[in-house]
C-alpha cells in the first residue's frame, strides 16, 4: 500500500451488500446474530459518542489496517477468502498515489463504521500503521465507531505497555520523531488493546481464528440497521418468542409458521428474523409472496421449487426435471448443509407440499419458517406455530404518531386526544395504523375532527372500513387509478413505465397520482418498478366495486370474479359502465360467445383473458367469429385466441400492449392501422400464423415477442424502420430464412433473439444499441462485417450454426463479455478477440485449426479472459495449445 517505506501495512475497505426486503409497514429492519463468545476478548471500556458537529457519512463498513510484510501473504489472504464467501466487496487501496495516501486513507476512517486493526509484530514498525490507529481511535472517541484489534502472534500486552518488539521500534520513534507524535501513538496502541478484540494464541489455528473475526464483522454490520429499527414499534416483543421456538440450539430440522391476519405484519417480522439471522446459515432464501407467485406459474409446475433450489446451491438454471422427487445429486448436496429458508404468504397445503414436502432432505440445524393467513395450512407441517398479536394501545400509539406527525415536537393536546381517538379505530393493525396516519398527515385539526366524527357515526368494525373511509379521500382521478390497480393490474408485473402508458390521461399527470396514493400507502412500488398492493387494500377496492351494483355486474366499472363474468357475457349484460375485464379461462365455464359479445362495452379500456399454469383454451369460443372489439382498448391479452384476425372494424389505435399468445391468428389484420400508441406486441406460439402487417405507424413499439411462430416466413420490412424497438425475439420461427435491415439500422435495438431459426440463411442486423445477440441453431455461415460498429455489444450467441470464420472487425466489439461457439463444427479460426471478452465457449468445435491469442503472459494479462474452454477441439494447431494452455495457467494462478 505505501510503496514509499518497506514497513508500511495494507488498509482495505470492506463494504457489506445487506438483503433487504420489505413489504408496506413503515418499518425497517437489521440484522442481529448472537453475540460471538467472549472466551478470546478482553473488556471494553464505554464508547463517548458526543457528536459536537454533523457526523460524516458513512460509505464503507470496515477499514482494515495491518502490516503488509507480517501477513501479506497468509493470514490476510485467508481473511479476505472468508469475506469472499460471505459476500463482502473488498475495496483495494492499490491505485492511491504517492502523497494523496495519507490523506485518501484517513478520509476512509471517517467514512468507515468498523475499523479492523490487525497488530503484528512488526506493525509498529510503520509510522503509517501509527497514525491510522490515531485517526481510528479519534473517531471512536467522537463519533462512536467501533474498533475491532486482532493480535496476531503478538502479546497484546505488548502492544499495550509497547513491551517486547514494540519497545524496540519505540526507542527508535523517540529518536526520529516529535515526542508528542509519539506519546499520541502509545496512548492509541493503548486503547486499542484494551478494547474487546482476538488473540491468536488463544485459538487453535488460524482457519478458526478468521472464522470468529468474520463473524464479529458481520455481527457489527448488522448493527448499522440498528437505527432503522426506530420504526419497528413492537418487534421484540414479537421476535423474542419466535427465536424461542425456532431452538436455534437443536441440531434438528425444524419448521416454524407464523400466523395472522392480513395487515398484521407477519412478513415484517419475519423479514426482521431472517436479516438477523440469515448469516448463521451455509445458504438461505427468503421466498416472498408465494401465493401470488404460484398462482402466476399455476400450481401444475415445479418453477417455485426450482427458484428455491437454485437460490439454495447457487445454481443459476438449475433444470433437472424434479416432478418425481429430488434427484440424489440435489440430495446429497442439500443434506449437507444447514440452510434458513422462508416461505411467505402461502395459501394451501398443496404449495408447501411443492415447495419443501418433507424437511429429511435438508442438513442438521436447518430452519424453516412459512408465514400464512391460513392456519388449516399449516396443519400437520410445522413444528410449532406463532400467532401474530395486534400491537397494543401504547405501541399503536406510538406507530400512529410516528407517520401522522412529520416533525418531532411534542403534541398539543388536541392532537393527542384526536390521535388516541384514530388509534381505536385501527384495533392494533400496523398496515391500517400507517394508512390512516398517512391520510391525516398534514392536515388541518378541522380535517382530523371530521374523519374522527366518520369513523365514529360509521361504526368501524374492521380494517377494511378504515381503508374504504381514506378511498372516500381520494379525488375522482386517484379513485380510477387505485380500482384500476386493485380490480386488474396487479399481479400483472407490470413496469411502472407501462403502467403509467396504460393510464395516461390529458387532464391529470398519472406519476403525480400514483405518488399519492404510494404516500397513503394504497400502493407500493418495488425497487424493480413493479406497481403492487396489499391483499388487504385489494379485497377493501373489490367490496368497493361490488357495491357499485350488487345486483347486477354488468353495471359494475370492473369484473374480476367468474361467476360474474359468465353470466354478463351469457346473457349479454355488458354497460359502458364496464372499465376493465380480467377473465381467468381455467375458473370459468364453458361458454360460447356471440359476435356482438362485446358491443355494450364500448368503454372497455382493459380486457385480460388469460390461463395460469392450467391452459383451457375451450372455456370461450366464438363458433360465429367476432364483429366487434372496443375501440378504447389499451390492454389486451386473449391467450389461446380462437380466430383466425382480430375484427376488420377494430382500430386498434388506442393499444399500448397487444398480447394473443398460443393464438389461432393467421394475420392481425389487413391494411395499415394507426398504432401510436402501441408498446408492447406479444404473439408467441401462435402456430398458424405466417405474414405480419405493416408497423410503420407503430413508432412508440419497443417490444415484440414473435417466438415459436412456425409458419412465419417472413417480416415485414416496416420493423427495420421502427425507431423505439428495444427488443425483437423470433427465437423458433423455423421457417424464416432470412432478417436483413438493408440500410435501415434499427438505432435502439438491444436484444434481437434468432434462436432454434433453423432454417434462416441470411442475416444482416445492424444497431448501434444492440446488447444481446442469439443466432444459435440457425444455418448461417457468416456474420456480416458491420458486427463490429455494433460496439455495445456484450453477449454473442452462435452455437451449433454454419459459421466458418468470424470477421476481424469482431476485435472492434470493446464491450463484448460473452461470445458462444460450441459445436460450431466449420468453424476453422478464430481471428484476434476483443480485450474485454470473459467467456469463450468452443466446445465442439471439431475443424477449428487456429486461435489468436496472446503468445506471451504480459500481452494476456491484458485480457480479461475467465472461462475458455475447447473441448473437443481436437485440430488445433502447436502454437494455438500452446496460447490456450497459458490462459489456462494465468486463470488458475488468478484463482
Amino acid at each position: 500500500m505505501k510503496n514509499s517505506e518497506s514497513s508500511s501495512s495494507i488498509s482495505l475497505f470492506v463494504y457489506l451488500t445487506v438483503l433487504l426486503i420489505s413489504k408496506p409497514w413503515g418499518v425497517a429492519a437489521s440484522i442481529i446474530p448472537n453475540p460471538i463468545s467472549n472466551k478470546h476478548y478482553y473488556s471494553a471500556y464505554p464508547v463517548i459518542f458526543s457528536p459536537s458537529s454533523p457526523v460524516p457519512e458513512i460509505k464503507y463498513d470496515v477499514f482494515v489496517s495491518f502490516r503488509g510484510a507480517d501477513i501479506r501473504k497468509n493470514f490476510l489472504s485467508h481473511v479476505l477468502e472468508a469475506l469472499a464467501r460471505k459476500q463482502i466487496v473488498v475495496f483495494s487501496d492499490k491505485k492511491l498515489k504517492g502523497g494523496d495516501e495519507i490523506s485518501e486513507l484517513h478520509r476512509a476512517i471517517e467514512k468507515s463504521f468498523i475499523s479492523l486493526v490487525i497488530f503484528s509484530p512488526n506493525f509498529a514498525s510503520s509510522h503509517w500503521c501509527l497514525d491510522e490507529v490515531v485517526k481510528i481511535v479519534e473517531w471512536r472517541e467522537k463519533y462512536g465507531r467501533i474498533l475491532i484489534p486482532v493480535f496476531y502472534q503478538v502479546d497484546p500486552s505488548d502492544v499495550r505497555h509497547q513491551n517486547g518488539t514494540y519497545r524496540d521500534v519505540f526507542a527508535q520513534h523517540e529518536k526520529n520523531y516529535d515526542m508528542n507524535k509519539v506519546l499520541s501513538w502509545r496512548s492509541a496502541l493503548k486503547q486499542s488493546a484494551n478494547m474487546s478484540g482476538f488473540d491468536s494464541s488463544h485459538v487453535s489455528d488460524d482457519a478458526k481464528l478468521v472464522e470468529e473475526i468474520v463473524q464479529n464483522v458481520l455481527t457489527k454490520l448488522n448493527q448499522v440497521d440498528q437505527g432503522k429499527s426506530k420504526g419497528l414499534v413492537g418487534i421484540e416483543k414479537q421476535i423474542s418468542p419466535i427465536e424461542s421456538l425456532l431452538h436455534l440450539e437443536l441440531e434438528d430440522v425444524r419448521v416454524l409458521g407464523i400466523w395472522g391476519m392480513p395487515g398484521i405484519g407477519k412478513t415484517t417480522i419475519t423479514e426482521e428474523v431472517f436479516r438477523r439471522l440469515h448469516s448463521k446459515y451455509e445458504s438461505y432464501c427468503f421466498m416472498a409472496n408465494v401465493r401470488e407467485e404460484s398462482e402466476r406459474y399455476g400450481t401444475n409446475n415445479l418453477r417455485l421449487r426450482n427458484k428455491l433450489l437454485s437460490t439454495l446451491l447457487k445454481e443459476e438454471n438449475l433444470k433437472d426435471d424434479l416432478i418425481n422427487g429430488l434427484p440424489s445429486w440435489v440430495k446429497k448436496r442439500l443434506h449437507r448443509m444447514k440452510v434458513l429458508i422462508v416461505l411467505d404468504d402461502v395459501k394451501d397445503a398443496e404449495q408447501l407440499e411443492v415447495l419443501i414436502g418433507t424437511d429429511d432432505w435438508l442438513g442438521p440445524g436447518s430452519r424453516i419458517i412459512i408465514t400464512t393467513r391460513d392456519k388449516q395450512v399449516l396443519a400437520g407441517k410445522v413444528d410449532d406455530i406463532y400467532e401474530v398479536e395486534p400491537l397494543d394501545s401504547a405501541e399503536s400509539f406510538q406507530l400512529f404518531n410516528l407517520h401522522a406527525f412529520t416533525k418531532h415536537e411534542d403534541l398539543e393536546m388536541e392532537y393527542y386526544k384526536l390521535s388516541e381517538k384514530m388509534v381505536d379505530y385501527t384495533k392494533g393493525v400496523p398496515l391500517v395504523l400507517k394508512a390512516l396516519a398517512n391520510l391525516l398527515c398534514g392536515k388541518d385539526k378541522d380535517i382530523w375532527e371530521s374523519q374522527a366524527r366518520i369513523l365514529k357515526i360509521e361504526q368501524i368494525e374492521n380494517v377494511h372500513d378504515v381503508f374504504r373511509l381514506i378511498y372516500t379521500n381520494l379525488d375522482y382521478h386517484e379513485k380510477n387509478i387505485f380500482l384500476d390497480i386493485a380490480c386488474f393490474f396487479d399481479g400483472l408485473k407490470l413496469n411502472l413505465d407501462l403502467i403509467k402508458l396504460l393510464l395516461k390521461d390529458r387532464r391529470y399527470s398519472v406519476s403525480t397520482k400514483l405518488d399519492r396514493l404510494k404516500d397513503k400507502a394504497l400502493v407500493t412500488i418495488s425497487q424493480q418498478s413493479i406497481v403492487s398492493m396489499h391483499d388487504i387494500i385489494q379485497e377493501t377496492a373489490w367490496d368497493i366495486v361490488r357495491q357499485e351494483s350488487v345486483e347486477e355486474p354488468g353495471s359494475r366499472s370492473r369484473l374480476f370474479e367468474p361467476d360474474d363474468i359468465y353470466h354478463v357475457l351469457k346473457d349479454d349484460k355488458g354497460s359502458e359502465a364496464i372499465r376493465s375485464m380480467a377473465i381467468r379461462l381455467s375458473e370459468i365455464k364453458e361458454l360460447q360467445l356471440s359476435p356482438q359479445v362485446f358491443a355494450k362495452m364500448s368503454k372497455l379500456k382493459f380486457l385480460d383473458i388469460y390461463t395460469k399454469g392450467s391452459p383451457n383454451e375451450g372455456s370461450l369460443s366464438l363458433p360465429q367469429g367476432l364483429e366487434f372489439l372496443p375501440n378504447e382498448l389499451r390492454y389486451l391479452r386473449w391467450e389461446y385466441y380462437p380466430l383466425e384476425s382480430l375484427p376488420s372494424k377494430f382500430s386498434a389505435e388506442n393499444l399500448v400492449t397487444l398480447s394473443l399468445p398460443y393464438s389461432r391468428l393467421k394475420k392481425l389484420w389487413h391494411g395499415v392501422k394507426d398504432l401510436v400508441n402501441l408498446n408492447v406486441l406479444i404473439l408467441h406460439s401462435s402456430t398458424l400464423l405466417t405474414e405480419l402487417p405493416d408497423f410503420s405507424k407503430a413508432t412508440s413499439l419497443a417490444v415484440m415477442d414473435l417466438q415459436f411462430c412456425p409458419g412465419l416466413t417472413s417480416v415485414h420490412p416496416s420493423i427495420f424502420s421502427l425507431k423505439n424497438l428495444k427488443k425483437l425475439d423470433l427465437s423458433g420461427c423455423i421457417s424464416l430464412t432470412r432478417l436483413q435491415s438493408n440500410n435501415n439500422h434499427l438505432s435502439s435495438l438491444s436484444h434481437l433473439s434468432l434462436y432454434n431459426c433453423t432454417s434462416l440463411k441470411e442475416f444482416s442486423v445492424t444497431s448501434k444499441n444492440m446488447n444481446e445477440l442469439n443466432l444459435e441453431l440457425t444455418s448461417i455461415k457468416e456474420l456480416p462485417s458491420s458486427i463490429g460498429l455494433q460496439t455495445k455489444l456484450e453477449k454473442l450467441l452462435l452455437g451449433h450454426t454454419h459459421i466458418e470464420s468470424l470477421p476481424r472487425s469482431i476485435k472492434n466489439l470493446t464491450r463484448l463479455k460473452q461470445l458462444g461457439l460450441h459445436h460450431c463444427r466449420e468453424l476453422q479460426t478464430l481471428p484476434e478477440l476483443p480485450l474485454s471478452l470473459e467467456i469463450l465457449d468452443a466446445i465442439g468445435c471439431v475443424s477449428l485449426e487456429n486461435v489468436v491469442f496472446g503468445s506471451t503472459a504480459s500481452e494476456q494479462l491484458k485480457e480479461k479472459r475467465k472461462r475458455v474452454i475447447f473441448w473437443n477441439c481436437l485440430k488445433l494447431n502447436e502454437p494455438s495449445l500452446k496460447a490456450i494452455g497459458l490462459n489456462a495457467q494465468i486463470n488458475m494462478m488468478s484463482l
